[in-house]
């Protein structure tokens, strides 16, 4: 699945503009939206037996540290309301963060996260209310080093962990002025599923440019609360952190 999912999303991302020049029907539209995350995540991470290390990587941190970041977000929208959206945010953090917790004295992460999601416009209200719902795909490595104090020898333990969370949730994007729109989104998800808990909510002026560019500016955050229910000795994972910060996009119409 790690390798899939990815796969069809960017399948999906680079022949529907294609699809959509080809296609003389007017019904669908769509867009592309390479942005800009300035994230940071705090929380925890539990790998075998031990417990409560901290995750907690500032967007310095993260500029400093990063070796690779992919973020696009995709939609397609039918005039009957139907739509589709994706979106993919990958960052590797390539040196460990001293944190000095407990013994722990490095902990480093990298993150993937991708959005499949269908939405349908709902209500005719004033501006665009619309549903959402579909999965929410987390990739991780969580990495820490233990302090040699704790036992003899020094040992770092690392976990790779996968797992897909259903969510569902709401939008709504509503004109402010003949070039301003605010864009609202709220979803929950998880539902023991995948993870115990997760939810989003983001909040974003979206700028007219052009009939064919628009320019997003936001702040997001993702929490999520996961267990893989394994005990202690045999691998157990708990990822319990919330990723959040100021966005910056470029929208362009198709």
């Amino acid at each position: 699945m790690r390798t899939i999912l990815p796969s069809i999303f960017l399948i999906t991302l680079f022949t529907a503009p294609a699809i959509a020049q080809e296609n003389s029907d007017p019904d669908w539209t769509y867009s592309v939206e390479p942005y800009l995350f300035g994230s940071s995540i705090s929380g925890s991470a539990s790998m075998g037996r031990v417990d409560g290390v901290p995750v907690d990587v500032s967007f310095s941190d993260i500029l400093e540290n990063l070796e690779m970041a992919a973020m696009v977000h995709f939609e397609a929208h039918h005039k009957n309301g139907w739509g589709m959206i994706f979106d993919y945010g990958f960052m590797d953090l390539g040196a460990d963060t001293t944190v000095g917790f407990g013994g722990v004295i490095d902990a480093s992460v990298r993150q993937g996260i991708l959005e499949a999601l269908v939405s349908r416009r709902i209500g005719s209200g004033t501006g665009t209310l619309e549903a959402i719902g579909g999965i929410r795909w987390w990739d991780n490595q969580v990495r820490a080093s233990f302090d040699p104090l704790i036992w003899n020898g020094s040992a770092t333990a690392r976990i790779n962990e996968g797992w897909v969370d259903p969510i569902v949730g709401l939008r709504w994007t509503n004109a402010i002025s003949t070039r301003w729109q605010l864009r609202l989104r709220g979803d929950i998800g998880g539902f023991g599923v995948g993870s115990d808990f997760t939810w989003s909510a983001s909040a974003s002026g979206l700028y007219k440019m052009s009939d064919r560019f628009d320019l997003e500016i936001g702040y997001r955050a993702v929490d999520v609360d996961y267990d893989n229910g394994k005990a202690a000795n045999s691998g157990r994972f708990t990822y319990n952190t919330t990723t959040q910060g100021p966005l910056l996009g470029l929208i362009i119409k198709f």
